[in-house]
Order: C-alpha cells, then structure tokens, then sequence
C-alpha cells in the first residue's frame, strides 16, 4: 500500500514538474514584454471610407421604409413594436426566408446535428425572458411574413434567430450546465499550441476619449467575428427603430432578428457585445441580442449599464457601452453571477492578472481581467486546452498565467493597449486610425461579420460588412459613412 501511494504521489509531482517545464517554455517563446514597440509591417491594411453614399428606397410598408446606402441595407420601422415587426416581416420576407430555410439557421444549427427537440427547448428556455413589447413584435414579423405569403415559418422558429447565440456557444445538443465544450464553431479555439492563433471565434472592442482625441469627443471601434462561412452576411440588415414613446436607435443586425450586437441610440451612447466564456452559463435569462436592444432603449450611461447588472443574464458575455454625453465609458463583464463594471483607468485592471489599464479608454477583447472571472473562464476551456488544464482557483491559474497570455484574447488586448502607448505625443488617434487598428495586427480577423467605428457625439458611424462568394473579412472591405441624423 505504501509503495502505491509513492507512486501516486511521484506520479502527480512528475505532472506538476511537466506543467512548470511547459509554463517555462511559453516564458521563453511567447513575447508580451511591457517594452515591446508595435511596428505597422509591409502589408498594413488601410481601410477606404465612401464618404457620401447613394441613397436609394427600395420598398415601403406602412411608416416603413427599406433602403440601399451604398453597399448596406438600411430599415427604417417606425410605429408599436407589433407596427414595426410587420413592417420587417413584409419588406424583408425573402431574407427572413433564407436566414430559416436555406441560409444561415439552417447551415449553422440543423446542419450540424442541432436536434429540433434540444434548440427549441433550450431557446424557451431564454425566451421566457424577453420582454413581451419584443414578443409582439415578432408575432408582427410573422403577420409580415404572411402579407409577403410566407407561412411556414412559426412563431417559435422566428424566436430562434435571436437566441441562436447562446445555442451556438455549445456543442450541438449539449447545453451549457454539462460544462462540456464552448464555441464549437472552432473546436480547438481555447488550443494555445494551435499555430495560427488569429483564426478564431473573437470579438474586439475599444473606446477612447480625451487626450487621445483631437477635440475630446468619444469613438468607439468594434469587430464582430464569426463565422462568414454560413451566409448569414447575406442577410445583413442596419435597422433603425423609432418606437412609440422611444428615441430612435439602430443595430447592425440579420434579417427576422429582434436584437443584434452592435448599435448607438439618437442620446448618443453606442453599445458593442463580446463573447465571455464562463462555468456560470445557463440558458435560463435573457438572450444577449435582446439585452443590447434594452441598453439602447436607456436615455443615460448608467440606466445601459442597469439593464446588465441587474440581468437575468445568459451565458458570459462583455458589454462595451461608450457614452457621448459624459464623455465616457464602461464595460461590463457579465454572466449570470459575475458582473464587474470598470472605466478608463480602473485600478481593478492591474498587473496581478498581467493588465494594464490607460486613461481616457477602455479595451476589451474575450476575457475578463478580474481575478474570478478568469477562474470561471479556465473552469469552462481548461478542459479544451491541449494539454487539458484542471482550474479551481486562482492560485492554480496564477500557475499558467503564462498560457493565458499566449492565446489570441490577451494577445489582441496587449496589442491595443501598446497601440495607444506608441501613439501618446504623436498627434491624436483618428477614426481612420481606429479603422487601421480593426483591420491590421492580432485584431484582424479572416472572419469578422460586421466592423465599425462609431461617433457618438456627431452620430455617425463608419460600418462595414462582410461579403461572401466568397467570403471576405469586414474590416479589409470598404466602410460606409452614415450620419445616423438623417435616420434618427
């Protein structure tokens, strides 16, 4: 007996000793030294900008109006939210068509061994709660539908275009409690011995103000990335909304949706969503595109931020609210026990958990910077690194800090942060600039769906999508400048 647990014991402290060899090695090859200079290599991208798009109506129903602005598709609905989902439903029937039947749903989920038994029940799960005013506006997405004679999408088939995030986070039929798996639209995504470590499920916000802008106003810069190998580019849509009693406000979102990712409302506060991988995740709050909806329903900074901490929140996620009436921001780092809130040059970002925050800014990539946050993060992908890692506490992930920095997330972050370093005392940091930051370095993405750069103050924002056939990146595409005024 003595001589087995000697070996148990030599067994456990030769794992140990291989972990520490390991940690040691990505101490030697990964660089993220404080010292190192960013340097713009021979193939920077420099994004072009159509200044003065042509503005053609494609269609009207009701106070509705479908637009072209140069590439982009923009839909105005106005009225009751059950107004403004019929008003979606009729103009966009072809698009909500193939986002269900040949497009992305069925590409993304029933392609991929999604059972309809496990995502409709799952989607209810999340539906229960988002407010009924958003319900009834796709039941008006469905009575749209049958005034374009589209009747064999359901109500509860709709509803999965806006919970499909959430599902789609986990493996087909696996749901979030098992704790098995995340962002199985790349299996090896949280793989740190993975050669290219840019081509994976990511998203990237920044937002910065004051000294590093020519005349103080706030901008917001923001990649969505995922998958542009299931069309859902080509069901793109930029809504604005003017609901009754409301100001107006715009998302970039999909065709048959009630809520999306990235959007700025006319009090000029613009909101950016970014995967936040967590062991807290449940399907059972309420669904993210409809959370960003709600923060661009609030008329202030800190109502936006309300509407996160006070949830119910799904799985992790991270908020990136800038606001340009305080001319300043937040982001939350959010999941249905979590919610950490910081601003510019939070001492909660610090070098214990290797950040470093800047004033006047805020950066966030897919991972928290605070201590439990990132426990909870290694507790949901440990298992999918290679080697597989048990973390139960931060002195165990203190352990392989090291890991963590070498992967894509903190890369990105780390970058941005020395970006902004480099450029103090050089002239301030310019949309153009913040368009070259999207498109260029770690922050480049071969799959991002929808970049942009917001200005709150003026209204405008400088949006991109990707195209397909095939596919391209939105941040190597050209921008279109829409000065929101006019729509709001």
């Amino acid at each position: 007996m003595n001589s087995i647990r000697k070996i148990k014991t030599g067994s456990q402290f030769l794992r140990f000793v291989t972990l520490i060899l390991l940690i040691f090695f990505y101490i030697s090859t990964v660089v993220f030294s404080e010292d190192a200079i960013p340097q713009k290599t021979s193939n920077w991208f420099v994004p072009q900008v159509i200044e003065s798009p042509e503005v053609k109506e494609i269609d009207h129903e009701g106070n509705g109006t479908l637009y072209q602005v140069g590439d982009l598709r923009l839909c105005v609905l106005k009225g009751s939210y059950y107004d403004m989902g019929v008003q979606q439903g009729r103009m966009l029937a072809q698009n909500i068509v193939h986002v269900f039947k040949t497009g992305y749903i069925k590409k993304a989920v029933w392609d991929r061994d999604y059972t309809p038994e496990y995502v409709y029940a799952q989607s209810s799960r999340m539906v229960k709660h988002i407010p009924e005013r958003f319900i009834e506006e796709a039941r008006g997405i469905i009575d749209g539908l049958k005034k374009a004679g589209i009747t064999d999408i359901s109500l509860d088939e709709l509803l999965i275009g806006t919970t499909v995030a959430e599902i789609l986070h986990f493996p087909a039929n696996t749901p979030p409690e098992t704790g098995k798996g995340f962002s199985p639209d790349s299996s090896d995504v949280h793989a740190v011995d993975k050669p290219d470590l840019s081509a994976v499920p990511q998203c990237t916000n920044f937002t910065f103000w004051g000294k590093w802008t020519e005349d103080g106003r706030i901008l917001h810069a923001r990649n969505l990335d995922w998958s542009t190998k299931r069309d859902v580019q080509d069901d793109a849509v930029i809504f604005v909304y003017h609901p009754e009693g409301i100001k107006p406000y715009m998302l970039m979102g999909w065709a048959g949706g009630i809520g999306s990712l990235t959007g700025i409302n006319a009090h000029g506060i613009s909101v950016g969503q970014a995967t936040l991988p967590s062991i807290n995740s449940t399907f059972d709050g309420r669904p993210c595109f409809v959370t960003v909806r709600m923060m661009l329903e609030q008329d202030t900074l800190e109502k936006a931020v309300d509407i996160v901490v006070k949830g119910p929140e799904s799985t992790g996620w991270i908020y990136t609210i800038a606001d340009a009436n305080t001319c300043s921001a937040r982001t939350i780092e959010s999941d249905p026990v979590i919610k950490n809130v910081y601003e510019a040059n939070d001492p909660k970002e610090n070098e214990e958990t290797k950040h470093y925050a800047l004033p006047d800014m805020i950066r966030r990539t897919n991972h928290p910077a605070s201590k439990e946050g990132l426990v909870a993060l290694a507790r949901r992908v440990g298992p999918l690194l290679k080697p597989p890692l048990k973390v139960e506490s931060w002195d165990q992930f203190r352990l392989v800090l090291v890991l963590f920095t070498n992967h894509n997330t903190y890369q990105r972050y780390d970058w941005l942060g020395k970006q902004f370093q480099t450029q103090e005392g050089k002239g301030p940091i310019t949309v153009q600039t913040a368009l070259e930051w999207l498109a260029n370095g770690p922050v480049l993405n071969p799959e991002t769906l929808h970049s942009c750069v917001f200005d709150p103050k003026n209204l405008i924002v400088y949006a991109s999508i990707a195209g397909n056939n095939p596919p391209v990146t939105a941040s190597h595409r050209t921008y279109t400048k829409i000065d929101m005024k006019q729509w709001f």
